[in-house]
């Protein structure tokens, strides 16, 4: 006879799973044109100024792939844009551990910061736009941004 105590719990189990890779995108069967189909409104109704509408889109496709930068870029840009500024940053560091390459979570998550007035957090991420940015031709007006915002910064600590 089975004791259920020796079960694992369906949260166990759950966790198990997301800790292994495996993503809600998965479990539903969608594949990626789907959620590229989806990205794509949420794209546009961010560049609409539909922010609102932009963040529950976002939020949704955060959900189904916790693993995808795109999705946690435009989830923090919303969140900022609406003002939203220190779940702009938590959401934002966590899209700047998805890809390490790309300067414009770190960028943002300091200008969160700064809207905060958290000085020493913004200059923390802005030393890690400017070591991104740094990286690539690509990102030279991310660059010029982030040293710019650096000075700026550096004189609210002083």
């Amino acid at each position: 006879m089975d004791n259920k105590a020796d079960q694992p719990s369906s949260a166990s189990l759950w966790l198990a799973y997301l800790a292994n890779g495996g993503t809600m995108k998965e479990l539903r069967n969608m594949d990626q044109s789907q959620l590229d189909a989806v990205y794509r409104v949420a794209f546009a109704q961010f560049n609409s100024g539909h922010y609102t509408d932009a963040l529950k889109i976002f939020r949704h496709l955060c959900l189904l792939d916790h693993t995808s930068y795109s999705y946690f870029l435009g989830l923090g840009l919303s969140q900022y844009e609406l003002s939203l500024f220190a779940q702009a940053a938590a959401t934002l560091a966590h899209g700047a551990k998805l890809d390490q390459q790309d300067p414009r979570a770190s960028l943002m998550m300091a200008k969160s910061f700064i809207e905060i007035e958290q000085w020493s957090l913004a200059q923390a991420a802005l030393s890690e736009a400017v070591i991104r940015a740094s990286q690539s031709a690509r990102w030279k007006d991310e660059l010029l941004q982030a040293k710019k915002l650096t000075s700026f910064v550096g004189g609210k600590l002083q």
